[in-house]
């Protein structure tokens, strides 16, 4: 498939100037690509959370007393463990401060906190207690696990569509702005320079080198973004393909 063709070509510095071949339905590809990549350690998790979640309603002995005051947690503290995660609820901790010590409390998926819900590796991880306004006590919390989870799939799978395109759109203005200097860089170096296919070029690229950061960031923990420095020897052996501009 000459998709991949585009891949062998990158890693192996070979036809580098054929990259100005590849099409439109390409790039779509990349960015597509791209973007689930990004967000693939919140899809997971999201998706943890939701089964946790459901499972809390067969655990209905082991859920604190709580209430729901004035969009605050007011109740126990207590650490509930399900499926192999730990959902927190204490009105001592907010969502704030549990994002500062994401590492100390890397076992907590979930929780119900002082001034929200907490859910781990989501971005913008505090939800207000207004998604759940339905919910002001424990008993209100069993009753809409009960009800809802046929649909926090659904729920879950609107809300992944709307972050990977949201990631779609910030990916290309992020990579069109960096690419964009490499292209004035190479015209004031006096080569044939096209920005369309420092473009094309540049998703092959960040694809190549994603693959392995998310692969690591999912098994090890860590994001190693300086990783994405990798990809440097390919944009700088595309700069030396480009032909030089005849006086």
């Amino acid at each position: 498939m000459k998709y991949f063709t585009f891949f062998k070509r990158l890693l192996t510095f070979k036809k580098y100037p054929l990259f100005r071949t590849a099409n439109f339905k390409h790039m779509l590809i990349n960015i597509m690509i791209i973007s689930i990549l990004i967000a693939l350690p919140n899809i997971i998790s999201l998706f943890q959370s939701v089964d946790a979640t459901s499972g809390l309603g067969s655990l209905e002995t082991e859920i604190p007393d709580f209430r729901i005051v004035d969009g605050e947690y007011v109740g126990e503290t207590e650490t509930v463990s399900i499926r192999g995660n730990d959902i927190l609820f204490s009105e001592d901790m907010t969502t704030d401060e549990m994002n500062e010590m994401k590492d100390e409390s890397s076992s907590i998926l979930i929780g119900f906190l002082k001034d929200g819900i907490y859910i781990r590796d989501v971005q913008n991880s505090g939800f207000d207690y207004s998604y759940i306004s339905q919910v002001e006590t424990d008993e209100d919390l069993e009753t809409f696990i009960d009800q809802q989870t046929s649909s926090l799939y659904f729920y879950v799978l609107v809300y992944i569509v709307f972050f990977v395109a949201v990631i779609m759109f910030f990916a290309v203005i992020f990579l069109s702005a960096g690419i964009y200097v490499l292209h004035l860089i190479s015209q004031l170096m006096k080569k044939k320079s096209r920005f369309m296919n420092w473009f094309k070029f540049s998703t092959f690229a960040t694809v190549a080198v994603l693959v392995p950061m998310i692969a690591i960031q999912l098994t090890a923990g860590p994001l190693l973004w300086w990783l994405y420095l990798l990809t440097l020897p390919f944009y700088y052996h595309y700069y030396a393909k480009l032909p030089k501009v005849k006086a």
